[in-house]
C-alpha cells in the first residue's frame, strides 16, 4: 500500500494532542482523509502489509506509531534560534506564483532498507515540499534511517518500522521526479535521476510479490 502526500494531519491525532499551530496560510486539514488514512495505516502495520508512506504518508506512519511531530518547520527552527532557509519547500515569489519542489540531499543509515533499495548512503537531489515533519521517534518502533542536517539540526527524512518486513516513510517525493521526467519538464535535472526515483517502488513490488 502506498500512502501519498497531501494536506496537513490534524494535531488532534498526535499521541499527545496539540492545539493547531495557528498559521492561517497553512490551514489545510482534511478530516475525512485523516480518519481513513489513520485507520488504513493502522491496519497495514498491524497486519504487516508492505507499506510505503510519502511525505504526508510518512507523517501518518509516524503519527500512528506515536512519534512526536513538528507542526511547522519554520516556527520550530525559530524557536530553536536556528536559521532556516526553506530547505524543504521553495518560497513563493508572489502569493499567486507556483511553488515547486526544493532539492536537497538525504544521508542514509548503513544497513537500512533505504540503503538496500538505493544502494547508496546518500541520496542527492531529493524533491521536497512540506512544512511539517517528524521531530522524534523516541519510544516508538520507528527507526530514523535518513536525515538532513540543517544548520546543526538533524531533520528526519526517512523512517522505518523495525518490527515489520517493509514499512518505510520518505519525507521527500520520488514520484515527482518520475512525473517531471516523463513530462519533460525543464527542471527535471535539478533532482535525483529517474532510475533512482524508481528504486523504492521497484523494491516495494519485489517485497509485496
Amino acid at each position: 500500500v502506498v500512502f501519498t502526500g497531501g494536506e496537513d494531519i490534524s494535531s488532534q491525532l498526535y499521541a499527545t494532542p496539540e492545539v493547531w499551530h495557528g498559521i492561517e496560510d497553512e490551514k489545510d486539514y482534511n478530516v475525512t482523509r485523516d480518519a481513513s488514512d489513520f485507520l488504513l495505516m493502522d491496519y497495514c502495520l498491524d497486519n504487516n502489509i508492505p507499506t510505503l508512506g510519502i511525505c504526508r504518508g510518512m507523517q501518518m506512519m509516524s503519527v500512528v506509531s506515536g512519534a512526536k511531530m513538528i507542526q511547522d518547520i519554520p516556527t520550530f527552527m525559530a524557536g530553536l534560534g536556528v536559521e532556516y532557509n526553506q530547505e524543504h519547500r521553495n518560497v513563493k515569489a508572489t502569493p499567486d506564483s507556483y511553488r515547486d519542489f526544493e532539492s536537497h540531499d538525504v544521508v542514509i543509515k548503513e544497513g537500512s532498507i533505504a540503503e538496500k533499495f538505493s544502494g547508496e548512503t546518500k541520496i542527492e537531489g531529493a524533491p521536497s515540499w512540506h512544512h511539517q515533519a517528524v521531530e522524534s521517534t523516541e519510544g516508538t518502533a520507528l527507526e530514523v534511517t535518513g536525515t538532513l542536517n540543517v544548520n546543526g539540526v538533524e531533520m528526519i527524512e526517512i523512517v522505518e518500522r523495525t518490527d515489520k518486513d517493509f514499512a518505510i516513510g520518505l519525507q521527500y517525493h520520488p514520484e515527482a521526479v518520475i512525473d517531471k521526467t516523463t513530462d519533460c519538464q525543464t527542471n527535471a535535472g535539478d533532482y535525483m535521476s529517474y532510475d533512482d526515483a524508481l528504486e523504492v517502488f521497484e523494491y516495494l513490488v519485489e517485497v509485496a510479490g
